[in-house]
């Protein structure tokens, strides 16, 4: 049903191979929200639905919308889509996207009593998510990998408790500070559905996982290890020791983290994705350690070609010996990015 895309073969992924902390004359290259709004085709697509997770709740649009990138750009991996929120969803929390508006909680967390009633997490409540993996497998080249992504316990417990996007996230916070304890036991919760659901997608094709933990830069140094980073080692460690996913690189991407290197590296992610502010994160420290993924700033892709060359050689020329560098923005693709700049950005990465 799905058309394959032909690009070159080679002997083995070189995503793969960035993963596995090889040195490579041109890094891999993917984007985080590759398949997004500042399509045509996706916005074409897009219209046809009224609400964003009701789209994503049907693997075969789902397919579609993960190989536009991939037939534009001709890029060095897949990317599962879907959305952080499926997992609330299936917590019966009923998240609805509203236009301009973002993700909706219909019900939110808003009482300890509230954890303590969510029905035990089923996997199979997403196997709308499993097909979709499956669909995307089987379009793509045997040389692109796939990558299946989670959002972090801790990302998932802020919007369930804040009920919607929010900058200060003021609720999360004011609950936080009275039930500290119940909080906790939402994050494991959330922990152990990751895992059921990360070892979903495994089973049914995906050869990476990416781990989203987009609201890591609103806790503290000490807050951030206490209610994001123990949960997202802990649940790594489960993957790393699961038959299923003991194999699966897994990649961390934590927005803006008040934390040094060292931090990062101790969550046990084979590689960290660099929020595009990070310029201070210590190569030499995590020199065979860990790979790196990232980190241009999408909005340099608002300015001219020039300037688009320049900072993007600025970050080739800093990563060029580094051992697993994979060429990604330092966040996701945002709307009003215009498609030639995307392309122009991937050339100019494979010329260097």
């Amino acid at each position: 049903k799905y058309n394959k895309i032909c690009f070159m073969t080679f002997d083995e992924p070189i995503f793969l191979k960035a993963l596995n902390k090889e040195v490579l004359k041109t890094p891999p290259i993917w984007y985080m929200r590759q398949a997004g709004r500042y399509m045509p085709e996706y916005r074409e697509v897009r219209k046809k639905f009224k609400n964003f997770l009701e789209m994503c709740k049907h693997p075969e649009v789902c397919c579609e919308l993960a190989l536009q990138p991939l037939h534009s750009f001709n890029l060095d991996a897949a990317i599962l889509f879907s959305d952080i929120l499926t997992i609330p969803d299936a917590f019966g929390l009923d998240v609805q996207f509203i236009e301009n508006k973002g993700p909706v909680f219909r019900n939110p967390i808003s009482e300890p009593k509230d954890i303590h009633m969510l029905d035990p997490f089923d996997p199979e409540n997403l196997d709308y998510v499993y097909k979709a993996v499956t669909n995307i497998k089987n379009a793509i080249p045997k040389h692109v990998p796939l990558i299946g992504f989670c959002g972090s316990p801790w990302t998932l417990a802020a919007y369930s408790i804040e009920g919607k996007s929010s900058k200060e996230f003021n609720k999360t916070f004011s609950f936080l500070k009275t039930n500290e304890s119940d909080v906790h036991s939402l994050l494991l919760k959330y922990t152990d559905a990751c895992f059921l659901y990360l070892r979903k997608q495994v089973q049914y094709g995906a050869d990476v996982i990416q781990i989203f933990d987009s609201w890591a830069n609103l806790l503290s140094e000490n807050d951030l290890k206490k209610f994001s980073f123990d949960y997202i080692t802990s649940l790594i460690s489960s993957l790393k020791l699961d038959p299923v996913t003991k194999n699966i690189p897994i990649i961390l991407f934590a927005r803006d983290p008040n934390c040094n290197t060292q931090t990062l590296i101790e969550t046990s992610a084979d590689c960290i994705s660099l929020y595009w502010s990070m310029n201070n994160f210590d190569i030499n420290f995590s020199f065979n350690k860990v790979s790196i993924q990232g980190n241009l700033d999408p909005k340099i892709l608002l300015e001219s070609d020039e300037i688009i060359k320049r900072e993007t050689y600025k970050i080739l020329e800093r990563f060029k010996e580094y051992p697993g560098y994979i060429f990604n923005l330092g966040h996701g693709i945002t709307p009003d990015i215009d498609p030639d700049k995307v392309k122009y950005l991937t050339n100019i990465v494979r010329e260097y």
